[in-house]
């Protein structure tokens, strides 16, 4: 009992803050691919050339945490991908999440966290109406 708290808390805790850290952190150091996505996003740049394409790099941690039977972190990296798919091909499966995550693309400084709000809540960037 005690291990699958550790697994909640990890999944629906600690991955959610990691997550909000490692978008931060493409923030700061203007992640070339991410500034592509943002200016496609944002400025609705969405056509034959600049197509909003499904992410795939999160492929590649899901083999390596299954290889490594790190079970919970692809399950981690697995409702990313699907998340951030879903927000951005079919906002409205998801519309609170969906509106959270367009908000980033219009104000980047706030909403960092993709899969949960409350993250951005606890570290003061959420964005909210002024």
């Amino acid at each position: 009992m005690q291990l699958y708290l550790e697994y909640w808390f990890t999944f629906f805790f600690i991955f959610p803050i990691l997550e909000w850290i490692l978008h931060y952190i493409l923030h700061i150091f203007n992640n070339k691919t991410h500034v592509r996505h943002h200016d496609i996003v944002t400025n609705n740049r969405i056509d034959a050339k600049n197509k909003l394409s499904i992410e795939y790099w999160p492929i590649l941690p899901i083999i390596i945490c299954l290889y490594y039977t790190f079970f919970i972190g692809a399950l981690f990296f697995l409702k990313y991908y699907i998340i951030h798919t879903l927000i951005h091909w079919y906002p409205n499966i998801i519309p609170e999440l969906s509106s959270h995550h367009k908000n980033h693309h219009i104000y980047s400084k706030y909403n960092f966290c993709v899969t949960n709000i409350w993250p951005d809540i606890l570290l003061g960037t959420q964005y909210t109406k002024k």
